[in-house]
């Protein structure tokens, strides 16, 4: 059976898609799919590193946070080592994950903000979209940050849907509601959170009983930690008492927190209870255990005292979403569907937090780049450690070729389809990538599994040997290694810029530093 996605016209054809797929792959047998992901949090975030069995994955200090559900998590599942963020910003990511496409053919090579033009075109198929054909109940709960922000409000944050009065207002700079339509990527079931404050965003539904009974589109704020919020929706979905799904078919659901993004700057910021816990009493030497870490004048990380006070909010956020992860994943076991469920914890992107002297995020620096990427999938996979260098672009091939859904893949994805190499350990039809990609609209570089090298906007490089420099504190000269694995990063960054279609290989630019 033949299906052209590109030819998709949103309404009553695709309604009749869904029989189609329905009938011809026998959906009742494929597994469940939930998939978490958390505003910049970094692949250190994790207390596992500090498990016997898994210390030297990393070649860095663990965090001193305490995840005690997560680690269960990836103790039962596959613990992906070097996934990479590819772009380390909010809405790049977010717009590869949906698209399997490269930020300058998605719509979104930079953050989603107001006056900007970037969020994804409503005619590119996305990862829901392919899902809902195949014959999912979608859910979409929590941060979206991939859809053109626009003064369609009025004064109180109510989608009006024009710019004249009582519109144009926005609800929130850096992010938007998403009203009903091809903005919502076919997720049928919407609950949306925005605003970068994590105990009063603002939220939006459409089931009013979620949100005090008001339409979809009507603002309303529930004054309670985000992602608690979020937490008390997935299990209501999963537990289904209220015909939130039909539990006749496989469902999606994506979870997008907030935390531990930014505010961190005061106790307020975090659960307090958490706070006084594990955090308080504790000094910049048991907080801030990365070499790299600098202050002062000049730098974002101004003065040890404010960046051990955020430290310690940031890594108390932590804690707060893993308590709340624990309780969906003790909802999944409640409910049976733990074993047919494919679940990932991911990030879009890490954290610097004074490594460099840095904060946030949108540099090659590992404590940025990096991301956490756990898989379980207890009928198919056995617990281990996976090298593999996954990208944002990948990840929705990957994770549609894991639910059996790999023929459905729309032609403009980029990305690879990694989850025969990840089923059965052998990568010999689609081979293990030897270097990840690293995209801003400034510079470019690549990440293997020994250097890191990035291309900035006047030419200039960085270098660093990731074995024998893991915290990336001294730049090297391309001439400091050897020949072969200079020619070969040039190489590698060259091919990432043609498979990408980036405007640098169709201009050629600093073809002394990059090989077209």
């Amino acid at each position: 059976m033949e299906f052209c996605f590109d030819k998709i016209k949103w309404g009553l054809p695709f309604t009749f898609a869904v029989g189609v797929f329905t009938q011809a792959f026998g959906q009742e047998q494929r597994p469940n799919l939930v998939y978490i992901f958390a505003d910049q949090y970094r692949l250190n975030a994790l207390s596992l590193w500090s498990d016997p069995a898994y210390r030297n994955v990393l070649s860095t200090v663990g965090d001193p946070v305490h995840t005690p559900n997560l680690d269960r998590l990836a103790k039962q599942g596959v613990v992906f080592s070097r996934a990479c963020s590819t772009c380390p910003l909010s809405s790049p990511h977010r717009a590869m994950l949906m698209t399997g496409m490269f930020p300058e053919k998605n719509g979104v090579d930079t953050n989603c903000f107001k006056g900007k033009k970037q969020g994804i075109p409503d005619s590119i198929v996305c990862f829901t979209d392919v899902l809902a054909a195949s014959g999912y109940e979608t859910a979409y709960v929590g941060k979206t940050h991939w859809h053109r922000t626009e003064p369609l409000f009025d004064k109180k944050g109510n989608y009006v849907g024009t710019t004249e009065e009582p519109g144009g207002h926005y609800t929130y700079n850096y992010d938007t509601y998403i009203p009903e339509g091809r903005g919502r990527k076919s997720n049928k079931f919407w609950f949306q959170q925005l605003r970068d404050n994590h105990f009063n965003a603002v939220a939006y539904s459409n089931r009013p009983e979620l949100v005090g009974g008001k339409k979809d589109g009507e603002a309303y704020y529930y004054h309670r930690f985000t992602s608690e919020v979020e937490a008390d929706v997935v299990i209501k979905y999963l537990k289904n008492r209220e015909g939130e799904r039909d539990s006749s078919k496989p469902f999606s659901l994506f979870w997008s927190l907030n935390p531990p993004h930014t505010p961190y700057s005061s106790v307020s910021d975090c659960r307090e209870e958490v706070f006084n816990k594990y955090y308080k009493d504790l000094g910049s030497k048991e907080l801030l255990l990365r070499p790299n870490v600098e202050y002062g004048e000049g730098k974002q990380a101004k003065n040890l005292e404010r960046l051990s006070l955020e430290a310690k909010v940031y890594f108390s956020l932590v804690k707060c979403i893993d308590d709340e992860i624990g309780r969906v994943l003790n909802a999944l076991d409640e409910e049976g569907l733990t074993d047919n469920t494919l679940v990932i914890f991911a990030a879009d992107h890490g954290e610097m937090m004074g490594s460099h002297g840095r904060m946030a995020k949108g540099v090659i620096y590992d404590e940025a780049l990096l991301i956490p990427f756990i898989m379980r999938y207890p009928a198919q996979l056995k617990p281990q450690i996976n090298d593999l260098m996954i990208g944002a672009q990948d990840i929705m091939p990957t994770l549609l070729g894991m639910l059996g859904l790999a023929d459905r893949l729309p032609d403009t994805v980029k990305g690879k389809n990694y989850s025969q190499g990840i089923l059965t350990g052998n990568f010999g039809s689609v081979q293990k990538p030897q270097s990840s990609f690293y995209f801003m609209l400034k510079e470019k570089g690549v990440r293997t599994d020994r250097y890191s090298y990035v291309v900035q906007k006047d030419g200039n490089y960085l270098l660093f040997d990731n074995i024998k420099d893991p915290y990336q504190q001294t730049s090297l000269t391309l001439e400091e290694i050897p020949e072969k694995q200079a020619e070969f990063l040039k190489t590698e960054l060259g091919n990432w810029l043609k498979v990408s279609e980036d405007t640098w290989a169709k201009e050629r630019k600093f073809a002394n530093r990059i090989n077209y």
